[in-house]
C-alpha cells in the first residue's frame, strides 16, 4: 500500500499524486466553494475552434460509451480552452462528488491519444512502482471524498521535477 504524505491534507496528498502519476497534467485546482476539481493539460500549439469542438465531441464519444456499459459512469464535465503566448490550456473540471479513478485513466488516456506529442509533459523519473503507489494514494482518497470536501481551495502546478502546492 502506498504512503500517504503525513504532513500534508488529503487534498494536498491528491493534487501532488495526480502530478506525479500524470505527467501529461500541468497544474490541477481544487475549488472548495464549487467543490470541483479542475485537470489543466498544456498543447505545445494554438488549437484552432473546430479541432477543439472535434477534441470534446472525441470526449462525448467515449463517456457516452462508458455510461452504456456502467450507469453510474459520470457525465462528461466541463471542458475549456484558452490560448496564451502560442499555447492552448485546456483545462477538464469535474464535481469531486462524481469523480472517480476511473474516469481520470480514460481522461488522461484520452488526452495523450488526441493531442500526443502536443501535450507539454515534464514526466518525473519514476519507476513503474511508483506510479502504481501514486495511483493507490489517488484511488483512496477520490474514495474517502468526505475527508477532504471541506478542505480549503488548493492550487497545485508542476516546474521543471517538483509539484507546488498553494491554499488558495
Amino acid at each position: 500500500m502506498a504512503k500517504l504524505r503525513l504532513k500534508e491534507s488529503p487534498g494536498t496528498n491528491l493534487l501532488i499524486s495526480f502530478l506525479i502519476r500524470y505527467p501529461e497534467l500541468a497544474s490541477l485546482r481544487y475549488n472548495q466553494a464549487s467543490q470541483t476539481l479542475s485537470f489543466t493539460v498544456l498543447i505545445k500549439d494554438q488549437v484552432d475552434a473546430a479541432r477543439q469542438t472535434e477534441f470534446v465531441d472525441f470526449l462525448n464519444g467515449y463517456y457516452e460509451a462508458c455510461q452504456m456499459v456502467d450507469p453510474k459512469f459520470p457525465a462528461l464535465g466541463r471542458v475549456e480552452f484558452s490560448m496564451q503566448m502560442g499555447i492552448t490550456v485546456l483545462v477538464y473540471e469535474q464535481p469531486v462528488d462524481v469523480l472517480s479513478i476511473v474516469e481520470v485513466r480514460l481522461l488522461m488516456q484520452l488526452f495523450v491519444e488526441f493531442y500526443g506529442d502536443l501535450i507539454g509533459a515534464d514526466a518525473l523519473p519514476l519507476q513503474d512502482e511508483e506510479l502504481y503507489a501514486q495511483e493507490e494514494i489517488i484511488e483512496s482518497i477520490l474514495g474517502q471524498k468526505e475527508t477532504w470536501r471541506g478542505e480549503k481551495s488548493i492550487v497545485a502546478y508542476r516546474e521543471g521535477g517538483r509539484v507546488f502546492v498553494y491554499n488558495k
